[in-house]
């Protein structure tokens, strides 16, 4: 079964800031940090059950080399991808099932 990726404007903008924050001049990681987003994301789409359920529906994907979490939900064939969560952040600020 072939999965649709989307990305839910939170993850957007969460993402954006992290790319920039990495490519910053003093820090040049930001191409690394695409990578390997880039990397969880092939998985997620080829087996998005995978990743362990942290919440009713809403599953979590570690990036490697970075301290950040992609959180999602599979609906039928498409993901939702809900946040790009920074893991030293607040838990109680991680997206919930009503930010799909």
């Amino acid at each position: 079964m072939s999965f649709g990726l989307i990305f839910k404007p939170r993850a957007e903008a969460e993402i954006a800031e992290a790319f920039a924050w990495y490519d910053q001049p003093t820090i040049r990681q930001g191409e690394a940090f695409f990578s390997e987003l880039e990397r969880v994301e092939r998985f997620i789409r080829l087996n998005p059950l995978l990743y362990p359920e942290v919440d009713p529906a809403i599953r979590q994907a570690n990036l490697r080399r970075f301290p950040y979490s992609l959180f999602y939900v599979v609906d039928g064939s498409v993901i939702s991808v809900l946040s790009c969560f920074h893991q030293h952040r607040d838990p109680g600020t991680r997206p919930a099932r009503g930010d799909a």
